[in-house]
C-alpha cells in the first residue's frame, strides 16, 4: 500500500515530522518497505489490517501513534428517493450487499492535476475524470467501485456464477473462458465484468459515455480470491475484497463517490441498495489480569483505556474490583475477534521496546539450540550459502506459482489473511520467492539456504534443511552437488542425518536426483526468474 504524504496531511492533522512517522510506524503499526519525498510504501505482508488499505484507515493510525487529530468524521448517510435500478442478486452468500447508482449528464474528460497527483503517488495510473473518481475512492476508503457505461448495459443488472462455455473479454482485453465458480455482474445479454477482479471491455467508459452504472458492493472473499488466481488477475481491487469490506465503509464511499460525480456536473438519476446494511457489532471482554500476564508488564488502567481510545474502541469498565472492560470494536477493525487481539493492542500503543525481556521460567532447548543444527549452520555460512528465515505458511502466490496441490496441506483454522491460509509442507517453494526478489533487486549469483519446520496432517511437524541456488549458468545443479558433498554427501549433512522428500513433479524431468534437482522452467517462470534454480531439501533425523 503505497501512502500519499500530501493526501495524509489532508485528512490528519499531523503534529510531527513525517521523518520521526516513518521512523515510529514500524514500532507502533506496521513495517515500510519504501520511502520517497512523495510517498511511502507499507509493506502488507503477512499483515491482516484491511483497515491500512485505505488512506482513512492509514490516517486514523497515525492519528493514533502520533496523538495527532484526523480531519475527517464517520456522518450518517442517507440518500435521495429515486428511482430504482433494476438488480437480481441470486446468491446472497457470494454477494451479500449489492448497490448501484445511475448518474447522468457526464463528460468524459482529463482529470484535474490534483487528482491525478494523488492516483499517481498511490501507484495508481490515471484514465479519465469518471474512472479516476472509483480509484481516488478506492484508495481513501477501501472500497472498490466499478462504473459501467449505462448506454452499454441491457437491461438488469444480474450478479451470477458463470454459465457453462460462458466467456468475456476484460479490460485488458484478453478473452477469458469463465469457470462455473467465477462470480459474474451480467445483464441480459450476458457478462460485462467478472466481480471483484475486472470488468468487462464491452461495457467499458469511453469518450463517448454520458452516463454510468456505479456499482458498489461486497464479495465473498475467497471466492474472489480463487477468481483472481484462476484468471491470473491480482488487482488492488482484488486485493481488498479478498482482506474484507465493511458496511459502512461501502456507504461512506458510494455517497463520496456520487458527489464527486456531481462535481463534474453529473446528476443522480436511480439508485439501489441490496442486502443488509448495518455492520455487526462486536463486543470482547477484556481483563487487566490476561494483559499483565501476557505482556509481561504492570500497565495501568488509564494507559490501558487511553491506549484503545485513541485506536477507536470504546470502553465500559466491569467495576472496580473486577479490573476488567467491555470493549466494543470500531466497525472498521475487521481483525479484532478475541480478548488476544486486544491485548495486542495495548502491548504496541505501549511499545514494544519498552517491554523489557526476561528469562522464560524453565526453559527447554530445542533442537535449533541443537549443536549439530548450529555447526551445520556455520558450516553453510562457511560454503558461502547466506541464511533465510520464511514464513511457516505458502503465501497464495506461491501455491498458485508452484501449483502446489492443497489437499494434502494443512489448513489454518484462523488464519491473518485470505492469502495465508495453508502451513507449508516444504521449505523450497519459499525460498523461490525469496531468489526471485534478490535477482530483481538486482543480484544474479544468489545461495540460501533454511532449516526450519514443516507441517504435514494430522500432526506431523519434521525439520528440514533446504538450499536454493543461482549462479548464472546452465548448470546449477553442478555447484550445489559441489556443496553438498563438502557437507558429508550422501550418508550424512554436516554431521545430521538425512532422508530425501523431493517429489519429481515439480522439477525438471532430467536434471533430478533423490535429493537435489532442478525447479522445472514452468515454474521457474512463474516467479519470474529468467535463470536456472537448483534446490535440495532434506529431512534432518
Amino acid at each position: 500500500m503505497k501512502v500519499s504524504i500530501n493526501w495524509l496531511k489532508e485528512l490528519v492533522d499531523l503534529n510531527t515530522l513525517t521523518d520521526k512517522l516513518i521512523n515510529l510506524l514500524p514500532l507502533r503499526s506496521i513495517s515500510i518497505k519504501e520511502v520517497t519525498d512523495d510517498f511511502f510504501e507499507l509493506d502488507m505482508k503477512g499483515y491482516n489490517r484491511a483497515d491500512l488499505l485505505s488512506m482513512r484507515g492509514i490516517a486514523r493510525e497515525v492519528a493514533a501513534i502520533t496523538g495527532s487529530k484526523i480531519n475527517f468524521s464517520d456522518k450518517k448517510i442517507d440518500f435521495p428517493d429515486l428511482p430504482k435500478v433494476e438488480v437480481e442478486v441470486q446468491d446472497q452468500k457470494l454477494c451479500p450487499v449489492y448497490c448501484v447508482a445511475k448518474i447522468e449528464n457526464l463528460k468524459v474528460e482529463q482529470s484535474p492535476d490534483t487528482w491525478v497527483k494523488k492516483l499517481s503517488d498511490s501507484g495508481i495510473r490515471s484514465i479519465n475524470n469518471v474512472a479516476d473518481v472509483t480509484n481516488l475512492t478506492m484508495m481513501e476508503y477501501g472500497q472498490p467501485m466499478h462504473a459501467f457505461d449505462a448506454m452499454k448495459v441491457s437491461g438488469s443488472v444480474r450478479v451470477r456464477v458463470a454459465q457453462k462455455n460462458e466467456k468475456i473479454t476484460t479490460l485488458d482485453e484478453k478473452n477469458r473462458e469463465l469457470n462455473s465458480e467465477d462470480l459474474l455482474i451480467a445483464d441480459n445479454q450476458g457478462p460485462i465484468g467478472i466481480a471483484g477482479v475486472m470488468g468487462g471491455k464491452d461495457s467499458e467508459v469511453s469518450d463517448s459515455t454520458t452516463s454510468i452504472l456505479l456499482e458498489a458492493a461486497i464479495f465473498d472473499p475467497v471466492s474472489i480470491r480463487k477468481t483472481a488466481q484462476r484468471h491470473g488477475l491480482p488487482s488492488e481491487a482484488s486485493k481488498r475484497f479478498q482482506h474484507g469490506l465493511t458496511k459502512t465503509n461501502l456507504l461512506q464511499a458510494l455517497s463520496s463517490a456520487i458527489k464527486m460525480y456531481e462535481g463534474l456536473g453529473g446528476k443522480l438519476t436511480a439508485i439501489t441498495l441490496t442486502g443488509n446494511l448495518k455492520d455487526e457489532i462486536k463486543k470482547i471482554k477484556l481483563t487487566q489480569e490476561k494483559i499483565n500476564s501476557l505482556i509481561g508488564v504492570k500497565i495501568s488502567p488509564e494507559k490501558i483505556e487511553s491506549s484503545l481510545k485513541k485506536l477507536g474502541f470504546n470502553l465500559a469498565s466491569q467495576g472496580p474490583t473486577l479490573r476488567g472492560w467491555n470493549v466494543q470494536v470500531p466497525y472498521w477493525r475487521l481483525d479484532i475477534n478475541i480478548e488476544e487481539d486486544l491485548i495486542e493492542e495495548v502491548a504496541r500503543m505501549y511499545g514494544y521496546e519498552n517491554i523489557s525481556p526476561k528469562p522464560l521460567p524453565d526453559f527447554k532447548s530445542t533442537r535449533f539450540q541443537d549443536p549439530l543444527i548450529y555447526n551445520l549452520k556455520k558450516r553453510l555460512a562457511d560454503l558461502g550459502l547466506t541464511e533465510v528465515q520464511t514464513y511457516s505458511f505458502y503465501s497464495s502466490q506461491v501455491i498458485l506459482n508452484c501449483q502446489l496441490s492443497i489437499v494434502n496441506l494443512v489448513k489454518i483454522a484462523n488464519p491473518i489473511s485470505s492469502e495465508t491460509e495453508y502451513m507449508r509442507d516444504n521449505l523450497w517453494p519459499n525460498l523461490m520467492e525469496v531468489i526471485a526478489k534478490n535477482i530483481k533487486n538486482g543480484f544474479k549469483d544468489v545461495a540460501i539456504f533454511e532449516i526450519g519446520k514443516v507441517y504435514e496432517p494430522p500432526q506431523k511437524e519434521t525439520y528440514r534443511l533446504a538450499i536454493a541456488l543461482v549462479n548464472g549458468t546452465d548448470n546449477p545443479i553442478q555447484e550445489l552437488n559441489q556443496i553438498f558433498q563438502h557437507l558429508g554427501g550422501v550418508r550424512f549433512v554436516g554431521g545430521v542425518r538425512f532422508e530425501n522428500v523431493l517429489q519429481r513433479e515439480y522439477f525438471h524431468p532430467t536434471r533430478f536426483t533423490d535429493n537435489m534437482a532442478e525447479v522445472h522452467p514452468r515454474i521457474v517462470n512463474k516467479f519470474g526468474i529468467e535463470q536456472r534454480v537448483a534446490v535440495l531439501e532434506v529431512v534432518l533425523t
